[in-house]
């Protein structure tokens, strides 16, 4: 879902029908996509909004250095879209 996410921020016009089936198959529902587009378009607007308005963010509020923990901001590059990973069956709501 993750990928998907960051594919739609990305390459928006190169999102297909088959990224939708690819989700489905992961196990997300219709409405899961429609929520996971939603959020995406709304998080990527609110930026290009905040972006085209030159605002800046805070400087020192208290999460560097706590980035500065994470395992894998050593590997962050560019991410080639592939198969997305099943919808854990923890989170699966019950049917």
């Amino acid at each position: 879902m993750l990928e998907f996410a960051e594919f739609l921020t990305v390459s928006p016009s190169s999102v297909t029908q088959e990224h939708v089936q690819e989700l489905r198959n992961a196990g997300w529902t219709d409405e899961d996509v429609i929520d996971i587009v939603h959020i995406t378009a709304y998080f990527n607007y609110m930026v290009r909004v905040a972006d085209g308005l030159g605002i800046e963010l805070q400087e020192e509020r208290g999460w560097e250095p706590n980035a500065e923990k994470l395992e894998f901001k050593a590997e962050t590059a560019a991410k080639v879209y592939g198969n997305i990973a099943a919808v854990p069956a923890a989170s699966m709501p019950a049917r």
